[in-house]
Protein backbone atom coordinates (compact mmCIF):
# COMPACT_ATOMS: atom_id res chain seq x y z
CA UNK A 1 0.00 0.00 0.00
CA UNK A 2 1.35 3.42 -0.88
CA UNK A 3 1.11 6.69 1.07
CA UNK A 4 -2.16 7.60 -0.61
CA UNK A 5 -3.86 4.53 0.86
CA UNK A 6 -4.09 2.62 -2.40
CA UNK A 7 -2.94 -0.91 -3.18
CA UNK A 8 -1.11 -1.44 -6.43
CA UNK A 9 -2.69 -4.85 -7.03
CA UNK A 10 -4.69 -7.57 -5.33
CA UNK A 11 -1.52 -9.66 -5.08
CA UNK A 12 0.29 -6.87 -3.22
CA UNK A 13 -2.70 -6.53 -0.91
CA UNK A 14 -2.53 -10.26 -0.21
CA UNK A 15 1.12 -9.99 0.82
CA UNK A 16 0.20 -7.27 3.30
CA UNK A 17 -2.60 -9.41 4.72
CA UNK A 18 -0.22 -12.37 5.00
CA UNK A 19 2.11 -10.45 7.32
CA UNK A 20 -0.77 -9.76 9.67
CA UNK A 21 -2.10 -13.32 9.44
CA UNK A 22 1.34 -14.67 10.35
CA UNK A 23 1.22 -12.65 13.57
CA UNK A 24 -1.75 -14.79 14.67
CA UNK A 25 0.47 -17.90 14.68
CA UNK A 26 -2.35 -20.14 13.46
CA UNK A 27 -1.49 -23.80 14.04
CA UNK A 28 -3.44 -25.37 11.17
CA UNK A 29 -4.16 -22.68 8.54
CA UNK A 30 -6.52 -23.50 5.68
CA UNK A 31 -6.80 -20.80 3.02
CA UNK A 32 -10.22 -20.24 1.42
CA UNK A 33 -10.68 -17.61 -1.28
CA UNK A 34 -13.84 -16.13 -2.78
CA UNK A 35 -13.59 -16.08 -6.60
CA UNK A 36 -12.94 -14.05 -8.54
CA UNK A 37 -11.01 -11.20 -6.89
CA UNK A 38 -10.26 -13.16 -3.74
CA UNK A 39 -8.16 -15.63 -5.73
CA UNK A 40 -5.62 -12.95 -6.66
CA UNK A 41 -5.44 -11.75 -3.05
CA UNK A 42 -5.02 -15.34 -1.86
CA UNK A 43 -1.89 -15.74 -4.02
CA UNK A 44 -0.06 -13.23 -1.85
CA UNK A 45 -1.23 -15.00 1.31
CA UNK A 46 -0.47 -18.50 0.03
CA UNK A 47 3.10 -17.66 -0.94
CA UNK A 48 3.91 -16.22 2.48
CA UNK A 49 2.22 -19.03 4.45
CA UNK A 50 3.23 -21.72 1.92
CA UNK A 51 -0.22 -23.29 1.76
CA UNK A 52 -2.60 -24.13 -1.11
CA UNK A 53 -5.69 -22.12 -2.07
CA UNK A 54 -9.20 -23.57 -1.98
CA UNK A 55 -12.26 -21.78 -3.34
CA UNK A 56 -15.34 -20.97 -1.28
CA UNK A 57 -18.12 -20.27 -3.74
CA UNK A 58 -20.49 -17.40 -3.01
CA UNK A 59 -22.21 -14.89 -5.26
CA UNK A 60 -24.17 -11.73 -4.63
CA UNK A 61 -27.87 -11.42 -5.43
CA UNK A 62 -28.00 -8.53 -7.94
CA UNK A 63 -30.50 -5.71 -7.59
CA UNK A 64 -32.94 -5.65 -10.53
CA UNK A 65 -31.78 -3.02 -13.02
CA UNK A 66 -28.50 -2.48 -11.16
CA UNK A 67 -26.50 -5.73 -11.31
CA UNK A 68 -23.33 -4.17 -9.87
CA UNK A 69 -25.15 -3.69 -6.56
CA UNK A 70 -26.62 -6.48 -4.47
CA UNK A 71 -29.29 -7.18 -1.88
CA UNK A 72 -27.64 -10.27 -0.39
CA UNK A 73 -25.64 -13.34 -1.31
CA UNK A 74 -25.92 -17.11 -1.61
CA UNK A 75 -23.38 -19.93 -1.23
CA UNK A 76 -22.91 -23.27 -2.95
CA UNK A 77 -24.46 -25.09 0.02
CA UNK A 78 -27.58 -22.94 -0.16
CA UNK A 79 -26.92 -20.44 2.62
CA UNK A 80 -28.67 -17.20 1.74
CA UNK A 81 -28.03 -13.87 3.46
CA UNK A 82 -30.41 -11.01 2.66
CA UNK A 83 -30.12 -7.26 3.12
CA UNK A 84 -33.61 -6.67 4.46
CA UNK A 85 -33.22 -2.87 4.54
CA UNK A 86 -32.35 -2.71 0.84
CA UNK A 87 -35.13 -5.15 -0.04
CA UNK A 88 -37.67 -3.00 1.82
CA UNK A 89 -36.33 0.29 0.43
CA UNK A 90 -36.43 -0.96 -3.17
CA UNK A 91 -39.66 -2.90 -2.60
CA UNK A 92 -38.25 -6.12 -4.06
CA UNK A 93 -41.02 -8.70 -3.81
CA UNK A 94 -40.68 -12.36 -2.80
CA UNK A 95 -41.25 -13.59 -6.35
CA UNK A 96 -38.36 -11.46 -7.64
CA UNK A 97 -36.11 -12.59 -4.81
CA UNK A 98 -36.83 -16.24 -5.59
CA UNK A 99 -36.33 -15.79 -9.34
CA UNK A 100 -33.03 -13.96 -8.87
CA UNK A 101 -31.90 -16.52 -6.29
CA UNK A 102 -32.54 -19.38 -8.70
CA UNK A 103 -30.52 -17.66 -11.42
CA UNK A 104 -27.64 -17.04 -9.03
CA UNK A 105 -27.74 -20.62 -7.74
CA UNK A 106 -27.22 -21.85 -11.29
CA UNK A 107 -24.11 -19.67 -11.57
CA UNK A 108 -22.89 -20.83 -8.15
CA UNK A 109 -23.30 -24.48 -9.17
CA UNK A 110 -21.41 -23.75 -12.40
CA UNK A 111 -18.54 -22.11 -10.54
CA UNK A 112 -18.39 -24.99 -8.07
CA UNK A 113 -18.22 -27.52 -10.90
CA UNK A 114 -15.45 -25.55 -12.62
CA UNK A 115 -13.34 -24.37 -9.66
CA UNK A 116 -14.08 -27.15 -7.22
CA UNK A 117 -14.89 -26.36 -3.60
CA UNK A 118 -13.39 -26.57 -0.15
CA UNK A 119 -13.04 -30.09 1.25
CA UNK A 120 -15.18 -30.19 4.39
CA UNK A 121 -12.85 -32.70 6.03
CA UNK A 122 -9.89 -30.44 5.30
CA UNK A 123 -11.63 -27.42 6.83
CA UNK A 124 -12.86 -29.36 9.87
CA UNK A 125 -10.70 -28.59 12.92
CA UNK A 126 -8.52 -26.23 10.84
CA UNK A 127 -7.84 -22.54 11.38
CA UNK A 128 -9.85 -21.36 8.38
CA UNK A 129 -8.79 -18.15 6.65
CA UNK A 130 -11.39 -16.59 4.32
CA UNK A 131 -9.98 -14.07 1.86
CA UNK A 132 -11.61 -11.61 -0.54
CA UNK A 133 -10.44 -8.44 -2.28
CA UNK A 134 -12.67 -6.16 -0.17
CA UNK A 135 -16.15 -5.76 1.25
CA UNK A 136 -18.67 -3.05 0.46
CA UNK A 137 -21.94 -4.30 1.97
CA UNK A 138 -20.36 -7.41 3.46
CA UNK A 139 -23.10 -9.88 2.55
CA UNK A 140 -20.95 -12.12 0.33
CA UNK A 141 -18.35 -12.48 3.07
CA UNK A 142 -21.01 -13.02 5.72
CA UNK A 143 -22.54 -15.82 3.64
CA UNK A 144 -19.10 -17.38 3.17
CA UNK A 145 -18.42 -17.19 6.92
CA UNK A 146 -21.72 -18.94 7.69
CA UNK A 147 -20.95 -21.63 5.12
CA UNK A 148 -17.48 -22.25 6.55
CA UNK A 149 -18.81 -22.33 10.12
CA UNK A 150 -20.92 -25.29 9.03
CA UNK A 151 -17.68 -27.17 8.27
CA UNK A 152 -16.66 -26.96 11.97
CA UNK A 153 -13.22 -25.32 11.83
CA UNK A 154 -11.37 -24.62 15.08
CA UNK A 155 -11.30 -20.91 14.24
CA UNK A 156 -12.21 -18.52 11.44
CA UNK A 157 -10.14 -15.55 10.34
CA UNK A 158 -11.58 -13.21 7.73
CA UNK A 159 -8.97 -11.18 5.86
CA UNK A 160 -9.68 -8.43 3.35
CA UNK A 161 -7.56 -5.46 2.24
CA UNK A 162 -10.36 -2.90 2.51
CA UNK A 163 -13.89 -2.59 3.88
CA UNK A 164 -16.58 0.00 4.38
CA UNK A 165 -17.04 0.91 8.03
CA UNK A 166 -20.59 -0.47 7.97
CA UNK A 167 -19.44 -3.85 6.61
CA UNK A 168 -16.54 -3.96 9.07
CA UNK A 169 -18.94 -3.65 11.99
CA UNK A 170 -21.16 -6.43 10.64
CA UNK A 171 -18.34 -8.91 10.16
CA UNK A 172 -16.20 -8.21 13.21
CA UNK A 173 -18.46 -10.09 15.60
CA UNK A 174 -18.88 -13.14 13.33
CA UNK A 175 -15.27 -14.37 13.30
CA UNK A 176 -12.43 -15.06 15.71
CA UNK A 177 -10.13 -12.65 13.88
CA UNK A 178 -10.90 -9.97 11.30
CA UNK A 179 -7.91 -8.51 9.48
CA UNK A 180 -8.63 -5.38 7.46
CA UNK A 181 -5.84 -2.79 7.15
CA UNK A 182 -8.06 -0.15 5.57
CA UNK A 183 -11.56 0.75 6.81
CA UNK A 184 -13.22 3.68 5.05
CA UNK A 185 -16.34 5.70 5.92
CA UNK A 186 -16.80 6.97 2.35
CA UNK A 187 -20.50 7.03 1.49
CA UNK A 188 -20.04 5.96 -2.13
CA UNK A 189 -17.81 3.00 -1.36
CA UNK A 190 -16.43 0.81 -4.16
CA UNK A 191 -13.70 -1.78 -3.63
CA UNK A 192 -12.13 -1.10 -7.05
CA UNK A 193 -11.35 2.49 -6.03
CA UNK A 194 -8.67 1.28 -3.61
CA UNK A 195 -6.55 -0.46 -6.24
CA UNK A 196 -4.37 1.06 -8.95
CA UNK A 197 -4.44 -2.16 -10.96
CA UNK A 198 -7.92 -3.66 -11.28
CA UNK A 199 -9.13 -6.39 -13.61
CA UNK A 200 -11.13 -9.60 -13.29
CA UNK A 201 -9.53 -12.94 -14.01
CA UNK A 202 -10.94 -15.15 -16.72
CA UNK A 203 -12.34 -18.50 -15.64
CA UNK A 204 -9.47 -20.50 -17.12
CA UNK A 205 -6.91 -18.37 -15.26
CA UNK A 206 -8.63 -19.04 -11.92
CA UNK A 207 -8.60 -22.77 -12.63
CA UNK A 208 -4.88 -22.54 -13.44
CA UNK A 209 -4.04 -20.64 -10.24
CA UNK A 210 -5.93 -23.10 -8.05
CA UNK A 211 -4.18 -26.04 -9.71
CA UNK A 212 -0.72 -24.44 -9.51
CA UNK A 213 -1.08 -23.66 -5.81
CA UNK A 214 -2.41 -27.12 -4.96
CA UNK A 215 0.68 -28.59 -6.61
CA UNK A 216 3.07 -25.96 -5.25
CA UNK A 217 2.10 -26.43 -1.62
CA UNK A 218 0.81 -29.98 -1.36
CA UNK A 219 -0.35 -30.87 2.12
Amino acid sequence: MDKTGFYYSREEAGSILAEKIMELDLKKPCLLAIPRGGIQVAKGVADKLEIPIYPVIVKKLPIPGNPEAGFGAITEDGIKVLDEKTIAYLDIDEESIERISQNVVREVIHRSSVYGSADRELVKSSDAIIVDDGVATGYSLIAAIKSVKGMNPSSITAAVPVASKEAYKKIQSLVDNFICPLVDETYFFAVANYYKQWFDLEENKIIEILKVYREKYKK
